[in-house]
């Protein structure tokens, strides 16, 4: 339905993807906890590293109650990821999880 890349034009190559896809398996995990209704939508966030070859996505199952939720959501992801391309924030991220230069 809808993908947005964002390079981060790191060392590593780094691609932030979110996507916002239709589904017919998982629960709706709307909030922090899950109502428990089959989910019709799905936003996934995915970073992909080229050096070293490494990804990892994460995704929230939206129910066809909850589903106005995903486009707010695909925009904050986006918003996020486009914070990381400014080399500042990143460095200031990475230091938050621990990672140094």
């Amino acid at each position: 339905m809808t993908t947005t890349t964002i390079p981060l034009h790191d060392d590593r190559a780094t691609t932030y993807v979110v996507q916002t896809v239709r589904v017919n398996t998982g629960n709706c995990g709307h909030g922090h906890g899950s109502c428990g209704q089959p989910g019709v939508i799905a936003v996934r966030n995915t970073l992909e590293h080229q050096r070293p070859a490494e990804s990892s996505t994460h995704r929230v199952t939206l129910c066809a109650d909850h589903q106005d939720g995903a486009a707010r959501m695909h925009a904050a992801w986006v918003a996020s990821a486009r914070e990381l391309q400014d080399p500042v924030k990143n460095a200031e991220f990475l230091a938050s999880a621990g990672v140094t230069g």
